[in-house]
């Protein structure tokens, strides 16, 4: 079976000629790989002074044998790069019309035009693979729509309408949609063809704290000790880390001792440096600064109690996964996405969206009764035992690999 992904995810090469790219990319891809056997992965290939940027902290460089090879096109500047877009269709005619399964995603501007690979591979037949791994719709309204106004904010609307018509055509089209978020389901799954919700975490069972581990960190609790509240995300607007930084501060007039800990950095860094020395909770709010994907992260988080996510959009990521691996229920914001991730009162809790009162209360419940606390860090070990990425990629391979028996009963 040949395997063609197609992205607008970059990548560059290394001196030896071997691609390097977002190391939790990285991760998705080889995990994809070990499941479906080996992928062909047709890219934006940054040569010369581009400059290749990751969602995390680091980039991991693929060799021959994880199974992957690189197809390399140049980037798109613009929307009006028609020339780029006639060299892009090239390379991906050529790629397509040599694989038996096309994989395509929802496409970013300037990168919307990559749909012609999925429609081309549905003109010759071939069986497609169509994936909404986020809810797009919601995070660009908030990141790139909201802050402008007028002429800008027309434009970006007009763009956003033009994403979601052709997320819908290709989902429509589609042999197989994969939904990765219960926001996705719930704007897609009437368009699709033929769709299934999937959950992708980013670890597997070696990764998740050991018993042993989690017990020695559940003894250490007690009424005389702050907890520790850990968060790790790109310090933005829509993750609502302003109104954590108020929730402890609220908590610290009541007299109730906590720690948070703000893993990541972004745009809003500063500010929020300056908001908790404004709250007078400077002394209670580390920023330690950004974590590299994998070890280190996992590491970092297995010394907190609790991991708090008020995120403000319906989108739901990894994050989530990386906490229960450590061993640490979640509370957030209820949300369309957060309802159906979040098992209340199993592995973590919500809270009504944007409510700094209801988040302090509920860090509050878990101060006054630490047992509620050591019954949800079991179970969020649990849930991330049962929940692993092999798992999860194992169970896309036999629908994937039900696409080619599929077109075989066809032609046979």
């Amino acid at each position: 079976m040949t395997y063609l992904l197609v992205t607008h995810i970059p990548f560059t090469r290394n001196a030896a000629g071997e691609a390097v790219v977002d190391a939790l990319w990285a991760r998705d891809l080889i995990g994809l790989s070990k499941s479906v056997g080996p992928i062909r992965v047709a890219a934006p290939e940054m040569t010369g002074t581009d400059t290749l940027k990751t969602w995390g902290h680091n980039s991991e460089t693929l060799t021959e044998t994880s199974g992957i090879t690189f197809c390399g096109f140049p980037p798109m500047k613009s929307t009006r790069s028609f020339v780029t877009k006639l060299r892009i269709r090239s390379v991906l005619r050529q790629e397509v019309a040599a694989a038996d399964v096309v994989h395509t995603s929802h496409f970013f501007p300037p990168y919307l035009d990559l749909a012609y690979a999925h429609d081309l591979a549905v003109r010759l037949g071939k069986k497609t693979l169509f994936v909404v791994a986020e809810d797009f719709h919601d995070i660009l309204t908030w990141e790139w729509i909201r802050p402008f106004q007028g002429l800008k904010r027309w434009r970006r609307e007009q763009a956003l309408k033009q994403i979601d018509q052709r997320v819908r055509k290709s989902a429509g089209t589609a042999s197989l949609t994969l939904l990765h978020t219960p926001a996705a389901v719930e704007r897609y799954r009437l368009s699709a063809r033929r769709a299934v919700m999937i959950r992708q975490p980013g670890h597997e069972s070696g990764q998740v704290i050991s018993e042993h581990q989690l017990s020695m960190r559940l003894d250490s609790l007690s009424q005389d000790r702050p907890l520790k509240l850990f968060t790790a995300c790109r310090h933005t607007p829509v993750k609502g880390l302003d109104l954590l930084l108020r929730s402890v501060a609220i908590l610290k007039r009541r007299g109730i001792p906590v720690e948070l800990t703000m893993f990541g950095s972004g745009l809003e860094t500063e500010s929020l440096h300056s908001l908790s020395k404004s709250l007078g909770i400077e002394n209670e709010v580390l920023m330690p600064g950004s974590l590299a994907a994998g070890q280190e992260l996992d590491e970092a988080l297995r010394e907190g109690d609790l991991f708090v996510m008020p995120h403000r959009t319906t989108d739901f990521g990894r994050a989530f996964f990386d906490a229960v691996a450590a061993g640490l229920p979640v509370l957030a914001f209820r949300t369309p996405a957060s309802i159906d991730t979040v098992y209340e009162g199993l592995d973590g809790f919500l809270t009504p969206l944007d409510d700094v009162q209801g988040l302090a209360e509920r860090i509050a419940s878990f101060h006054r009764d630490r047992n509620i606390l050591r019954a949800t860090s079991k179970q969020a070990r649990q849930r991330a035992l049962d929940n692993t990425r092999t798992h999860w990629f194992q169970m896309r391979a036999e629908w994937t690999r039900s696409l080619i028996e599929e077109a075989s009963l066809v032609t046979a």
